[in-house]
């Protein structure tokens, strides 16, 4: 598979048009015939022809330390160590990276005044695989997904292959997480900007879901392999697979500091826990260390990203 900024906008074009009469509304989507949404986003995943990706690999540039009360409710003060991560989907001859890292000076930020762990050699092998990227998606627009495309010393070259969602840059530009992240209006022509109902078909295999809630511009996306094993990365719509597995939400505190939409999000997290407990979907939240951990050692996903 290979893709430049001109046919992607064809593409962009022709599948938007045969996915925009999905019959779910807003207040519909994710809630009802869990597989039949699944069964649409699958018909989505086969829609732009070509060899579907043969692996997941992923780096982990960071990690925070945070206690369980922090990212579910009713938590322990146990440590939940909040990974810091960037996925890449692999072809046979390119690769689509999902989220893009963070420079140590935001890294920083997330510290609240702790020095916690960062590695410039792991973010350095994400702008490389940024850089040879044939495509770049971003879950969502905070800024240790985002970051690394908007503050990078390589812009220039990475922003013409990076995929924004209008949701996602009217946050970037008018109520951004940081200043750091502020987008300018001026600089959106140099992004691959779209705006999708619910669905949107992005490559052989792979699907954008649009799921607001813990960002106004989240989106989760899903991934089938050659060998057939279905993912979904999720993005922060839980930190930890036990926010899916017991229905919890992060603490109020917590919610509020972020500014989420609860309803929204508990609504992804019933749908996900379905598709985790009955359709064997693997999920892949951004965050969780333990559960990232445990998918490398099983070969779920590989550590270490492909740089040509």
């Amino acid at each position: 598979m290979s893709l430049n900024r001109s046919n992607f906008f064809l593409i962009l074009f022709f599948y938007l048009s045969l996915f925009s009469n999905l019959s779910l509304s807003d207040n519909q989507f994710l809630i009802g015939n869990h597989l039949n949404i699944l069964e649409e986003i699958r018909k989505a995943s086969y829609s732009i022809k070509g060899e579907k990706p043969t692996r997941i690999n992923y780096s982990k540039l960071a990690e925070s330390h945070r206690s369980y009360s922090d990212i579910i409710t009713d938590g322990s003060d146990e440590i939940f160590i909040q990974a810091r991560t960037a996925f890449q989907v692999v072809y046979s001859s390119s690769e689509i990276m999902i989220d893009s890292g963070m420079d140590e000076a935001i890294h920083n930020y997330f510290g609240f005044g702790r020095i916690e762990p960062y590695w410039q050699s792991k973010n350095n092998e994400i702008q490389k695989a940024l850089k040879q990227a044939s495509l770049i998606v971003i879950t969502h627009e905070h800024a240790d997904h985002i970051a690394g495309v908007l503050n990078s010393n390589i812009a220039n070259h990475i922003s013409n292959k990076t995929i924004l969602t209008q949701a996602q840059a009217k946050t970037l530009i008018s109520n951004p997480q940081m200043p750091e992240i502020k987008l300018d209006p001026e600089d959106l022509d140099k992004y691959l900007l779209v705006d999708y109902d619910k669905l949107m078909p992005l490559a052989p295999g792979i699907v954008l879901i649009k799921s607001p809630g813990h960002t106004d511009g989240h989106q989760m996306i899903y991934v089938s392999l050659e060998s057939e094993k279905e993912y979904l990365f999720i993005g922060d719509i839980a930190w930890s697979i036990e926010n899916i597995k017991q229905l919890k939400l992060r603490p109020e505190k917590t919610r509020q500091r972020i500014n989420e939409d609860p309803k929204s999000l508990m609504n992804q997290m019933v749908w996900i826990k379905d598709l985790m407990d009955e359709q064997n979907i693997i999920i892949i939240p951004s965050h969780d260390n333990k559960l990232i951990e445990e998918y490398a050692m099983k070969g779920i996903i590989y550590e270490g990203l492909k740089i040509n």
